[in-house]
């Protein structure tokens, strides 16, 4: 089928192109308007007029000064009305570019710049004048008083002619001509006696009216050279007209631009109507074309619809087919497309889902705010194609029920209109063997973490030789199974941190951390393994100052790191921390070893879990593969992230940056927290600091530490700690002294005093509460560390039950061992005795009134009941997440229908720590003042 074509009739594309051609044209004869020569004329004009005045200025001061008739001073008004048209002169005509008015505007501020400097000279030439007149009226008195005490006659009038040439001369500043003349009269009266006075008064006058006039002279001539108006009048005027004719010849170049520029114009409008006619002949030729195509077109159309049926039909089978719910969006949220299986999910049929909207139809009231607004913005239709969101939901059926989903939503790559695909998946069973999974891992740690705890303190009693001093080869088999022991726990305490951060458990407790005091106490713990491999240890930390972190868990860190850099790091080698403040308020960890290095393609398996290269040396070293997982993500829970720098062969770097502590916070902040009881150690031990640091930490104490006397002096001073532990090695006995003086102060009169010690010392035994024995033996040190801070008396237990029979059951029993029993029958009860009165031991029921047993366990958390031990006495079964939170210091979590009598008393006894036999066989500790 041929197309007409209609060669004689101009398009409307046509037309609107010669209209816009014409505009052009128009706005091209507007722009190539010669200059406004009106502006031109009056800027000119006034230029001019400048230049006059000021020529008639510079006449009329010079005439002045020079002392012709009729001639008058220049006014202020003069030098006024000057500046005002250099004022009005600034607003330079329009067709001069902006360089151009500054060259202008330069010009007229050196005019004004020249007017003000003459009228400043011109000022001092007046006064001047005025004192040339003064000089001259001086003389004529000095001349007067002179020839008026010379005889009358020829003398008299003699003296006068010669005064007249004095001053004539001085006056025309002719100095030769006046010394003459100031001679003769000089000689004249010397004839007279009694004169000689007279005379040096009118040479002063003579020579004074002489500077007067040469000076004024030099000014005048200053004027005329320096500062003349007209002239620069002039200068004015060329530097404008030099810029006119610029803007001239910009302005004739410009128009001939345009001219050339129209004459293109003209000649390709032509060029294009005369295409224009040509265009009908190739139409024809290309219509045919068409028709030839548009028939191999269908063809090639009628096999592609065939072909996409067929796809059709394979999308439908895997969607029929497919396990997931698949269901299809518009741009609005609204169903498309419903799968069977998203039938069968939520218990709707196609038909009814359809044009409904998704997130009403399918998610529960369960669903967090934030889960929902993240599924909406990705339903937006801005969302990059192929981002996808998966979110863990509570899906919701048509009949009610929930099941938890899996739900994957991503935009599809398509034409048109927006188009979102959801991926539904029924997570249930996923979600139960995850559940078996953890509650496995969970329980068996817990349940092993117990009798390897007791294993590993009777083997280190063992090895400490409490039984006995044991043979080499039974030692040695001991050390081993401690070692093994100890071993065992780390792994079922990576176990269980991997557990408590998978589940968003791991609480944090961060506090202001002196760095220096951190790599010390990570030192202090892995000292041995450093000497055993002969690695030497090195810190690098000065002025890093403190961070905002968990102390515990950043030591747990450094350690992990640490250790592994001395596995890895060759014998007589070192291994070093360092410790900076950045620009950003940072401080940075970096751990460096001279190890081999680790290759770059085997960097990303550092921190998985149970990862570790695959080489013989890597294997050789040992390990579970935990320790970076978990030191990753307790760095990255602190705001960090560890990084692994260095080239294989060259040593390995790992480093992390975390939150600086503004300066300024020091030891007092720390010490006046009383959220736990603070301990204050003096010694210069790292060993010892670092055991202890471990110990009373683990108990639920602050540890401070300092191996000066002085230093301790001062911390007490400013915030009393609650005991002062002393280790008096390497102190030549200014420890003595130091108790001594510290009774005498208020601040630490009432201050308990434990000194560790190879042997008690008489000489200070009156000043201390108690001393200790070195190597310490772990329970006793607690147990007596527990008396001299806890007030005086026998062991304390609360006893929180709202049963009154399982009360007096527990009361007679606890009597019985010689303990104190406070009893309350709610939460709140027992909140307020264990702050009036803090017990050594708390028996706590979970199911309480007002207050249940997780309230009560949190709110003494807050204060120093933190520390308290606890047996959890209760009829509820518990899970770990519930053991988790029910846990003060030392606790045990006891079942009632599981329970004996015996087994909770025997839980008392370990609990109370010994407290228990001070009524029958020991005295409290009590502090004794010298």
């Amino acid at each position: 089928m041929k197309i007409p074509l209609k060669r004689r009739r101009f398009s409307r594309r046509t037309v609107v192109f010669a209209a816009l051609a014409l505009a052009l044209l128009c706005v091209l004869f507007v722009l190539g308007r010669p200059l406004p020569f009106t502006e031109h004329d009056t800027y000119r004009a006034q230029l001019r007029q400048l230049r006059m005045d000021s020529t008639q200025l510079d006449q009329r001061i010079l005439q002045y000064h020079l002392g012709l008739p009729n001639a008058t001073d220049a006014a202020p008004e003069d030098f006024v009305r000057l500046r005002q048209q250099a004022q009005a002169l600034r607003t330079t005509p329009s067709y001069l570019s902006s360089k151009e008015q500054q060259v202008v505007g330069a010009s007229l501020n050196a005019y004004v710049k020249t007017l003000v400097e003459g009228e400043m000279l011109l000022s001092n030439l007046r006064g001047e004048a005025a004192r040339q007149r003064e000089r001259r009226e001086r003389f004529e008195r000095e001349v007067s008083a002179l020839t008026g005490q010379l005889p009358a006659g020829a003398a008299r009038e003699r003296a006068r002619a010669l005064a007249s040439a004095v001053r004539s001369n001085a006056d025309k500043r002719d100095g030769p001509a006046m010394e003459q003349a100031l001679t003769a009269l000089t000689a004249m009266t010397a004839e007279f006696p009694g004169e000689e006075s007279a005379d040096a008064r009118l040479e002063a006058e003579a020579r004074a009216l002489l500077t007067h006039a040469r000076a004024r002279e030099d000014m005048l001539l200053r004027m005329t050279k320096e500062y003349p108006l007209g002239p620069q009048a002039e200068t004015v005027i060329s530097s404008y007209l030099r810029l006119y004719e610029g803007a001239q010849l910009r302005s004739e170049r410009f128009r001939v631009l345009l001219f050339i520029i129209t004459l293109l114009l003209v000649a390709f409008v032509l060029e294009a109507l005369w295409r224009l006619s040509r265009t009908g002949e190739a139409l024809d030729a290309l219509n045919a074309e068409l028709e030839r195509r548009v028939e191999e077109r269908t063809q090639a159309l009628s096999a592609a619809n065939t072909e996409l049926r067929e796809s059709e039909a394979r999308k439908a089978a895997i969607l029929q087919s497919a396990p997931d719910g698949i269901i299809t969006l518009d741009e609005k949220g609204l169903v498309l497309d419903f799968n069977p299986t998203a039938e069968q999910l939520f218990r709707l049929p196609r038909a009814n889902a359809l044009g409904r909207d998704f997130l009403t139809l399918s998610l529960s009231a369960a669903v967090k705010p934030e889960q929902r607004a993240q599924l909406t913005r990705a339903l937006h239709a801005d969302t990059p194609p192929g981002q996808a969101t998966r979110l863990e939901v509570p899906a919701l059926r048509t009949d009610g029920g929930t099941f938890p989903a899996e739900l994957t939503l991503l935009r599809v790559r398509s034409e048109g209109p927006p188009r979102f695909t959801t991926y539904v998946r029924d997570i249930t069973e996923r979600q139960h063997v995850e559940r078996l999974k953890n509650e496995f891992i969970s329980t068996v740690s817990h349940e092993l973490r117990t009798p390897l705890t007791s294993i590993r303190g009777s083997l280190g009693l063992l090895e400490g030789g409490v039984v006995g001093e044991l043979e080499a080869p039974v030692l040695d088999m001991v050390r081993i199974a401690r070692t093994n022991t100890e071993r065992l726990i780390r792994l079922i305490n990576d176990i269980l941190d991997l557990e408590k951060m998978e589940s968003g458990m791991l609480e944090l407790k961060p506090q202001p951390v002196d760095s220096a005091e951190l790599i010390e106490t990570t030192f202090s713990g892995v000292q041995a393994m450093a000497d055993a491999a002969r690695v030497t240890l090195v810190a690098r930390a000065d002025d890093a100052g403190a961070v905002r972190a968990d102390r515990d868990r950043l030591i747990q860190v450094l350690t992990n790191l640490v250790s592994n850099a001395i596995k890895f790091s060759p014998v007589d080698s070192q291994v070093e921390v360092r410790a900076a403040r950045d620009a950003r308020g940072q401080v940075r960890f970096s751990v460096v070893d001279q190890g081999p290095g680790i290759p770059l393609d085997k960097r990303a398996r550092l921190f998985g879990k149970f990862q570790q290269l695959d080489s013989s040396d890597s294997r050789s070293k040992g390990g579970t593969g935990l320790g970076l997982a978990i030191s990753q993500a307790i760095v990255e829970q602190h705001g960090g992230h560890i990084e692994v720098l260095g080239e294989p062969g060259e040593g390995t770097t790992f480093t992390f940056s975390l939150q600086a502590v503004r300066q300024g916070s020091g030891a007092l902040s720390r010490m006046t927290d009383d959220s736990r009881h603070t301990l204050l150690v003096v010694t210069a031990d790292a060993e010892l600091s670092g055991l202890l640091r471990g110990l009373l930490s683990q108990e639920g104490y602050r540890v401070l530490r300092t191996p000066s006397l002085d230093e301790a002096a001062r911390l007490i001073g400013e915030g009393e700690p609650d005991a002062l532990l002393v280790d008096p090695r390497g102190m030549e006995g200014r420890d003595v002294d130091f108790v001594r003086r510290l009774r005498e102060q208020p601040r630490g009169r009432e201050l308990p005093v434990l000194m560790l010690a190879e042997r008690a010392e008489g000489g200070i035994q009156p000043l201390l509460v108690d001393w200790m024995k070195k190597p310490l033996d772990e329970g006793r040190f607690l147990h007596t560390l527990r008396a001299i801070i806890r007030q005086p008396g026998q062991a304390r237990v609360l006893l929180v039950d709202d049963d009154v029979t399982t009360r007096q059951v527990l009361r007679a029993r606890l009597e019985g061992l010689g303990a104190i029993c406070f009893e309350a029958e709610d939460g709140e009860r027992a909140v307020a005795l264990a702050r009036v009165t803090p017990p050594d031991l708390i028996v706590l029921d979970v199911n309480l009134p007002r207050l249940d047993g997780f309230e009560v366990v949190d709110i003494l958390r807050q204060g120093k009941g933190r520390g308290t031990p606890l047996i959890v006495f209760t009829g509820r079964d518990l899970s770990s997440a519930d053991q988790h939170q029910l846990t003060l210091g030392n606790t045990r979590h006891l079942i009632k229908t599981r329970t004996s009598e015996d087994t909770l008393m025997t839980s008392v006894k370990e609990l109370l720590n010994g407290l228990l036999a001070q009524r029958d066989h020991g005295r409290a500790p009590h502090k004794e003042l010298s």
